[in-house]
């Protein structure tokens, strides 16, 4: 893998900002999912959005 190759992967893992809305009570469920897991919003929400794209693809 050329140095290139490995910045531009390194790129795809970068986090960014991004921001929406969502009712407080699925805010809600979403906090308590995380604490009985141990795991943080950002990677629940990461894997959802992930998730959701892979099943919905054409």
């Amino acid at each position: 893998m050329s140095d290139e190759q490995a910045k531009e992967g390194a790129a795809d893992d970068e986090l960014v900002l991004i921001s929406a809305r969502v009712r407080k009570a699925t805010r809600k469920r979403a906090r308590v999912f995380c604490a009985e897991r141990d795991l943080s919003m950002q990677d629940l929400i990461d894997r959802a959005l992930n998730e959701y794209i892979d099943r919905h693809a054409t």
